[in-house]
């Protein structure tokens, strides 16, 4: 009998919907940034703490949410947290101050912290080592395809019919959404009625029974210790708080940017903040190809994994750089597209590494690295903005992000996913922490 193929239609079907709009609630702001400062009259500082509030909460959340994903599964986490932060995208509009927009995004970034936990967590369960890389690419490529469409949309939205109503449509959509994935997905290939044995053999070959059945557990406070003394615990969270903080200059700042400091009108502003993160996409599905294929090949976790984090790294930093001073549009759209591609090269490798380092606790792990990620994000957001308003110049918060991608490039020398923190060996010895 022939396999069936419920995993792909699962990742396609489910998850995707989800990243697609996940992106879209968060890229909205950053487009609709300008028109919201003028309409609160809003200073560059106090527009700086909007763009903010939702990288500190998701940030700070993600540690408790890999936590609360891992007890209950994705099914019902993601479901929940789909819904919350669709209902808090939808109800920003009605804010009358700054205290409530701050609120409003507070509160989006603490129900999308649950994302990346539960989407680490269902493709670790569902997909066998071999197709891993090509899962997560899909996972993350259609969040960078939104955010790419989104950024278009939204500013088609706003110049049609006011910042307001990307708000109303993304937020109203996402609740259907957030509704389809709670009936549509399993936690665990063994309990969704579609998948035939076939299928289950094939998902089987290097998995755990917790990835089978979709088993809830919860990582012990040994089990803590035991990443807690692992260099390479710290080593994927920083490298990962280096990455996001450059791509952070993309999400929040990069809109600002092409308006305030190159003069771009809205409708050319759309194109040009899209145009990295296309991109991203492309280079995000590839990399998943890639990263397979040199398993394939090598059967060397390490081999498909390190380098190519590492020679993202020098790109991506480098080439923002060669962006900022370059002096034609057309110019700089290039060095921003080859910059967002060499983020796209580390990114898979990231959460490649994170499940094969992690394993059966790859939700928590998950939870940490994307918190180190997106305190990146809140910190960058409010430094940059800072420095820009207090010497009118972009250079000075430019050259710390390249700074960062050196430092990011040396962490990955310190990784080891070929080495999970948790083997059979840890477990047998976690009586004696």
């Amino acid at each position: 009998m022939k396999s069936t193929n419920v995993r792909w239609r699962i990742l396609l079907l489910i998850m995707v919907p989800i990243q697609i709009f996940l992106y879209m609630d968060r890229i909205n702001v950053s487009v609709s940034a300008p028109f919201i400062q003028e309409d609160f009259g809003l200073s560059i500082a106090e527009i700086g703490l909007v763009l903010s509030a939702f990288s500190w909460t998701y940030a700070l959340f993600q540690i408790p949410a890999g936590i609360w994903i891992q007890r209950i599964g994705p099914r019902k986490g993601l479901a929940i947290a789909v819904i919350l932060w669709s209902v808090a995208t939808l109800v920003t509009p009605f804010a009358s101050s700054l205290f409530l927009l701050i609120v409003f995004r507070m509160l989006l970034g603490v129900a999308q912290a649950a994302d990346i936990p539960g989407g680490i967590m269902a493709i670790n369960d569902w997909f066998p080592k071999k197709e891993k890389g090509k899962a997560n690419s899909i996972f993350l490529t259609s969040g960078y395809i939104a955010a790419a469409i989104g950024t278009t949309l939204t500013a088609w939205i706003i110049s049609q019919f006011g910042w307001k109503w990307s708000f109303y449509s993304f937020g109203g959509i996402g609740i259907a959404v957030g509704v389809y994935w709670f009936f549509s997905f399993r936690d665990g290939p063994d309990k969704h009625k579609d998948v035939n044995q076939e299928e289950l053999n094939l998902i089987s070959e290097d998995a755990t029974s917790h990835q089978l059945k979709g088993t809830t557990n919860k990582t012990s406070l040994k089990e803590w210790k035991i990443f807690l003394r692992k260099s390479q615990f710290w080593a994927i969270g920083f490298q990962y708080f280096c990455l996001v903080l450059i791509e952070s200059f993309y999400i929040t700042l990069l809109p600002t940017f092409l308006v305030q400091a190159r003069g771009l009108n809205i409708a050319e502003t759309g194109i040009v903040a899209a145009l990295p993160w296309l991109s991203l996409a492309i280079t995000v599905f590839i990399m998943g190809n890639v990263i397979d294929l040199v398993y394939k090949k090598t059967g060397s976790l390490l081999a498909s994994r390190v380098p190519f984090g590492i020679m993202g790294f020098i790109v991506s930093s480098s080439c923002l750089w060669f962006a900022i001073q370059a002096e034609t549009i057309t110019s700089m759209s290039i060095y921003l597209m080859i910059s967002m591609a060499g983020i796209g090269m580390t990114m898979v490798p990231n959460w490649s590494s994170v499940q094969d380092i992690g394993r059966e606790h790859n939700a928590p792990l998950s939870g940490f690295v994307n918190f180190c990620g997106n305190g990146a994000t809140a910190i960058g957001t409010i430094s940059i903005l800072s420095i820009v308003g207090s010497t009118g110049s972009w250079t000075v918060g430019i050259i710390i992000l390249t700074m960062m991608g050196v430092l990011g490039a040396i962490s990955w020398l310190f990784i080891k996913p070929h080495k999970p923190i948790f083997n059979d060996s840890t477990n047998e010895g976690l009586e004696n922490i």
